[in-house]
């Protein structure tokens, strides 16, 4: 930069004082010092321009590179989520579906059905892991906004969700302290339980406030990860 600065100041010098010069050096060795100053400030500017022009590329290519590979990481970081978020959905149902098959029954004779609570606290305990996998995510969403950018009626379904396994982890820790492991108990005694496992038809808080709420998360992040409507998972 220096030496063209100065070249251009020597150029500059022979062109104003070029008869004087000229009378000093002869018309030929002027000629000649003039094309190779002009020549050495002509390249040293086409140098530095092609300098700084690459090095905006570089920088551009650089920037390009980060934000590419920023995109893939977040892109990568909400696809590891929707596939959590699912496999936790469906813990909640094989574990609605296990129970009712394996911790319910109904002696001969009797019109009532019951609880045996070995299996309830087996199937419950899964129940437990998924809540707490919900409440983690529900505080990592409110929290990172760049990965999860959310709207105020996702944040409400996802509380929902929580929340409502939430009230069936409250009932379990309730009860479980106050039977035996090899007892068997009246449904009655876990309402939240028997709306939970009851027929779908009828489990109004099991639908409203899990399975929709489920379904309008997921699709939100299935979004955000494909960046185009999805169909909910049933």
């Amino acid at each position: 930069m220096a030496c063209s600065v100065i070249g251009l100041t020597l150029a500059a010098a022979l062109v104003a004082r070029g008869e004087a010069v000229s009378r000093s050096l002869g018309p030929e060795t002027y000629k000649t010092l003039l094309q190779f100053v002009l020549v050495v400030v002509l390249g040293g500017a086409v140098s530095l321009i092609y300098q700084a022009t690459n090095r905006d590329a570089d920088l551009r290519l650089l920037q390009a590179q980060r934000e590419e590979e920023r995109t893939l990481v977040i892109r990568e970081t909400r696809q590891q989520y929707l596939r959590e978020l699912i496999e936790q959905y469906h813990v909640v149902k094989r574990s609605r579906r296990m129970l009712r098959a394996h911790a319910l029954t109904r002696p001969f004779g009797e019109p009532d059905i019951r609880v045996m609570i070995g299996k309830y606290d087996e199937f419950m305990q899964l129940i437990l892991d998924a809540q707490l996998w919900l409440e983690g995510f529900n505080h990592l969403v409110q929290a990172d906004g760049e990965v999860f950018p959310t709207e105020v009626g996702i944040v409400r379904s996802l509380k929902s969700v929580e929340g409502y396994v939430r009230s069936l982890i409250a009932e379990y820790e309730s009860l479980m302290p106050t039977v035996r492991d090899d007892a068997e108990v009246a449904i009655s005694a876990f309402p939240a339980l028997a709306e939970f496992v009851g027929p779908y038809a009828e489990s109004g808080s099991f639908r409203e406030l899990f399975i929709h709420p489920m379904q309008a998360v997921l699709h939100h992040m299935r979004t955000l990860v494909l960046k185009e409507p999805s169909v909910p998972i049933p």
